[in-house]
């Protein structure tokens, strides 16, 4: 018998394996990666794969923003808007900044989650592109955010 062989034919083996599995990426990681797009990598030491994140995430939201697309949020009338601010979401701050500016902090406060502004024009020639801009680049955040817990439970380079 090999001592490879007897490595893998040792009791418990398994149940160490299953326990690496299951470890789970520090959560404050994963709320930074999901806030700030790049931070995650950015903390966990990938400087160069945290700018490229950041800067595709950022100019895809710019990009949205400046063809008068519209942030997703939720209409009581409309379920699916649940769905584009779910992708809108993803943006992290960049979501919340722009929230903000458009609505004001009061009309936060006070019609929470329903009765809020995305912005955007849907009379604008880039309307439809700027949503697409705006959902492309909060589900590539949320990627990003899936790709750092990988990186930090060990299971990617």
């Amino acid at each position: 018998m090999t001592d490879e062989s007897k490595k893998k034919s040792k009791p418990g083996r398994e149940g160490e394996d299953q326990a690496a599995a299951v470890r789970s990426a520090p959560s404050m990681l994963l709320a930074a990666a999901w806030l700030v797009p790049g931070l995650g990598h950015w903390i966990l030491g990938r400087r160069v794969r945290a700018v490229v994140f950041f800067a595709v995430i950022a100019s895809a939201f710019v990009t949205g923003v400046l063809l008068s697309g519209e942030l997703g949020t939720p209409k009581p009338q409309n379920p699916f808007s649940w769905l584009a601010t779910f992708a809108c979401l993803g943006n992290g701050f960049l979501y919340l900044v722009r929230i903000v500016w458009v609505n004001g902090i009061s009309q936060i406060f006070a019609g929470f989650p329903f009765g809020m502004s995305g912005g955007g024009s849907p009379s604008a020639a880039g309307f439809a592109y700027g949503n697409t801009f705006l959902y492309t680049g909060g589900l590539m955040n949320l990627l990003a955010v899936l790709d750092v817990s990988d990186i930090a439970r060990g299971e990617k380079d």
